[in-house]
């Protein structure tokens, strides 16, 4: 059976927009790339920071790039840490590296990303205990080494001739062309990088060669970049606390040091899975790119781009835990501590404990290919038609094998957080390194896939006035995501665990994390050869029933028109950018429904259109001192996951959980308010006031309601009830599934500051700065009735900085920068009662330095997480912690050399 549900699609009329074009005016390629705010990389700092306010200045709408005039000169590990520093921007970071970015408080999926013109999708693994499987549209800026681009522009505040779906903002990434710089240029960058946890070196490598010919009518540039990287992860954690219920025998248990008969210790709340935790992971990122342009006339330039990244990861976790979870029934409280509120046992010492390690191998590879196809053709002096055909596809896998040992007797155990509220000491009733008290359990052997393609075709004609100009265009995306999980169901269980264990594969574990010092030192794991080999394992079976096999399908067509102008108000230039984006989207959801009797599949199809209106101003009030005003509607679309029919379900029950088709868009409108004052030369000090009205977010939501019809038609035709004791059909259900909630108010303030102290005696007038600092604040609800939780918009931090001092010559130089960011939620509501998960803020600096030893080799010298910091997880509002680890600092000695 194969059901189809399909709304009525609605086109839209793109040719009278595109008429326009005809008889208006459009505004000059060259003037809106200068309007744009720059932190530029290069030999000079200081003279990058003089290039950002002299853009600025012209701006229209607020956008900032940062620009490397060379390959190899972006200053971090990915994309992800180059692009934290500017302002507004913050991080989140996996493994000791960052992933991806959240814009003003708005989380990763509020991005939208291109890359050379066209948005591009990237996937990952999490590379630690705090991520996961990226399946949705935010993207993972550690696919890419930083050194493959020369130029990052993020939009902030949106115009219509930005695509649509960046709700908290648009970055656009740009690979270098040979017409960038004419002529024949090289450049190496060859480095050492070595981990201070680690104690490994790992190389770092790019290379890039451009030449033109033909009085610079062609041009052709190469580069590449290799990255190895080996990274350690170690620390406690507790997977999350819960409320106990059940306790086998409390009528002994002695309570805060004194005996207790009776007392209830139900509803106290403990740590589920407390364990010491370590991944160690070994990653290969290679990624190249290739740009061939040709000008046959003065009239017509072609571009064809190319990007390839490769990324890998292979991880080796050990978790070593005591498992109280779903066990309190069997276990004997011995003796317990309470916090202050008597509300969690935060020490004790129990019987009938199982104990457990998980021994997970994790391998993961992505692959991107991207080919770029684009034109430019001025038509006359005035006016000028582009285009652009581009493909993009992201192939991500994972393959995950998950080896449980637990003890086969239960056993003493106990914890105590009250010396360190971080890591517990802990403590046990036999020797732990004994394979003979182990036996094995159900293992775990999945892999996913999710196959990622988009097309994009676009035409945009520009025409120049003589005080007034005007742009048109139409695009059309086409977004796919083939999303699949796998497992193994044809192994055989070893009978024993002779030959199979070994301990924890490093001789220092925890000695670098100020741990109590019943913390252990060592624990039993698997080996991974020995143990795949001994389960004897067979071939991936997809599993259809996963809530993890999917595909959507997105289609976008729009167009927009915008007009530029520029006038006086007060005696004063005011520059004024207004437009009209107009889009529709039409999207083909496919899933399944798991039943007793076998899957369903289910096809679902939406469409909806949307007008988005933006209008920027940008007055200059006097010789140094502008205002900018900015209005917009934007949106952004729900995750791809959320979209799905795919659902599971229980006639039993009456249950039904699974994605929602028909969810809506989350759109807002913005406005922000800034002011710039250029105080001195090279200096700079600015702020700006945002507010954004968001309509609403997607979340889950529980309700009681009737069938759906197409799921009311496969429970008659697929289920056997009794017709006298249950109407399926007519009678209510527990539906859980994402739903369009009621929004959220995002306002907040950023400030900016750069200066050159050239004004101080020698050597100090070789000294600069700057800065800048952003307060956001926005909360929701969260869950539904009982589980109804307030809290801030996930991803949020209300108080972020990033600060840089500077000391250059044209010798030498350095910079040290620090970022600092707030506590910020990952999950609302968390899970098992909590009322949040979040991830604690922390400080991190960070160190660049050059040498020039001649007018082309240069010695360079970084350090990443320089007094190598800690991630903390932690949940609810109480604050119990989740996880606390470390990853080391991370140096990086060099040469680069450019001729």
């Amino acid at each position: 059976m194969n059901i189809t549900l399909k709304r009525s699609p609605l086109w839209i009329a793109l040719s009278a927009v595109g008429a326009l074009s005809s008889h208006s005016a459009l505004v000059n390629a060259q003037d809106q790339a200068a309007a744009i705010e720059e932190i530029v990389v290069e030999a000079s700092y200081r003279a990058s920071l003089a290039k950002a306010i002299d853009a600025e200045r012209d701006a229209a709408n607020a956008r900032e790039s940062i620009m490397a005039e060379d390959m190899g000169k972006m200053p971090d590990l990915n994309l992800a840490e180059s692009l934290q520093r500017v302002p507004g921007v913050a991080i989140s970071r996996e493994g000791g590296e960052g992933r991806q970015i959240t814009i003003r408080g708005l989380g990763p999926e509020f991005t939208r990303t291109t890359l050379n013109g066209m948005e591009v999708p990237a996937s990952t693994d999490g590379l630690d205990s705090s991520g996961g499987l990226n399946g949705g549209r935010s993207f993972d800026f550690n696919v890419f080494a930083s050194e493959l681009f020369n130029r990052i522009d993020i939009h902030k505040t949106p115009t219509a001739a930005v695509e649509e779906g960046g709700l908290a903002g648009t970055v656009d990434l740009y690979t270098a062309k040979p017409f960038d710089n004419p002529g024949f240029n090289s450049a190496l960058s060859i480095q050492g990088g070595y981990n201070s946890l680690t104690e490994e070196t790992d190389p770092r490598i790019s290379v890039m060669v451009s030449n033109t010919f033909a009085d610079d009518t062609i041009g052709v540039l190469f580069s590449l970049a290799s990255t190895e990287r080996t990274v350690r992860q170690e620390g406690f954690g507790t997977v999350r606390w819960q409320q106990a219920t059940g306790w086998a025998d409390t009528s002994n248990t002695v309570v805060n040091g004194s005996f207790a008969p009776g007392y209830s210790l139900d509803n106290a709340w403990t740590p589920r899975l407390p364990r010491t935790d370590y991944f160690a992971n070994e990653q290969d990122r290679l990624g190249a790119t290739a740009s061939f342009q040709l000008r046959p006339t003065d009239q017509l330039e072609l571009s064809l781009d190319l990007a390839h990244s490769n990324f890998e990861n292979n991880r080796e976790s050990y978790n070593f835990d005591a498992q109280f979870r779903s066990n309190y029934d069997d276990m004997t409280p011995v003796e317990v501590f309470l916090n202050d509120a008597g509300t969690d046992i935060i020490a004790g010492q129990f019987n009938d404990v199982n104990l457990r390690t998980e021994s997970r191998l994790t391998q993961s590879e992505t692959d991107f290919y991207q080919t770029v196809f684009s034109a430019k053709y001025d038509i006359n002096d005035n006016m000028r038609l582009s285009g652009l055909l581009g493909v993009a596809s992201s192939e991500f896998r994972v393959e995950q094998y998950r080896f449980n040992i637990i003890t086969a007797e239960r056993q003493s155990y106990g914890y105590d957080f009250r010396a360190n509220n971080n890591i517990a000491e802990l403590s046990y009733g036999y020797d732990i390194l004994d394979p003979s008290f182990y036996q094995f359990a159900n293992p775990t052997l999945r892999a996913n896939d999710v196959e990622r393609e988009n097309e994009t075709a676009k035409i945009d004609l520009e025409i120049l006035g003589d005080s007034s100009s005007f742009r048109t265009g139409i695009i059309y995306n086409s977004r796919m995501v083939d999303s699949s999980q796998s497992n193994i169901s044809d192994r055989t269980t070893p009978a024993t665990l002779t030959g199979l264990t070994q301990e924890v594969p490093v001789d220092d574990f925890g000695t670098r994390l100020s741990a109590p010092s019943g913390f252990p030192r060592s624990f039993l794991v698997n080996n991974f050869g020995a143990t795949i080999a001994a389960y004897q394992i067979g071939g991936w079976e997809t599993d259809e029933t996963s809530g993890n096999t999917w595909r959507v399908e997105e289609e976008t067509l729009g167009a927009y028109f915008e007009f530029d102008t520029e006038s006086e108000l007060f005696g004063r230039t005011l520059r004024t950018n207004a437009g009209l984006r107009i889009v529709e989207t039409s999207s083909t959801m496919q899933g399944a429904v798991a039943f007793n009797d076998g899957v369903v599949p289910v096809t679902v199809e939406n469409t909806y259109v949307d007008v988005l209106p933006s209008i920027n101003f940008a007055w200059e009030v006097t010789e140094d001192l502008q205002m900018r005003l900015n209005f917009a509607r934007n949106l952004s679309r729900p995750g791809l996951g959320s979209l799905t029919p795919t659902s599971s379900y229980s006639g039993v029950n009456g249950t039904l959980s699974g994605g929602n088709p028909e969810l809506d868009p989350m759109r807002a409108e913005s406005v922000d308010i800034a002011a710039e004052w250029y105080f001195a030369e090279e200096s700079l000090l600015g702020a700006t006031l945002f507010y954004k009205d968001i309509e609403s977010f997607i979340a889950s939501d529980t309700v009681e309601r009737i069938l759906d019809p197409v799921y009311a038609n496969l429970v008659l035709n697929d289920v056997e009830y009794d017709p006298n004791t249950w109407q399926p059909v007519t009678e209510p259900w527990t539906h859980t599934q994402p739903i369009n909630n009621d929004g959220a108010k995002v306002k907040g303030f950023e400030l900016a500051y750069q200066q050159p102290f050239s004004f101080l005696p020698a050597p100090f007038n070789h000294l600069g700065f700057t800065g800048n600092y952003t307060w956001v604040q926005s909360e929701s609800e969260y869950g539904t009735g009982s589980d109804l939780v307030t809290a801030d918009l996930i991803g949020l931090s209300e108080n972020s900085l990033n600060l840089t001092l500077y000391y250059e010559t044209e010798t030498y130089g350095a910079r040290l920068s620090m970022n600092d960011r707030d506590d910020y939620n990952t999950r609302v509501p968390g899970r098992n009662g909590n009322s949040i998960e979040a991830t604690s803020g922390y400080t991190q600096y960070d160190l660049s330095a050059f040498y020039n030893i001649n007018d082309n080799i240069t010695l360079t010298l970084e350090a990443i997480n320089i007094f190598d910091e800690k991630e903390r997880l932690y949940v609810g509002e109480e604050n119990r912690v989740r996880e606390y680890n470390h990853t080391g600092a991370q140096y990086f000695l060099g040469l680069r050399a450019a001729f």
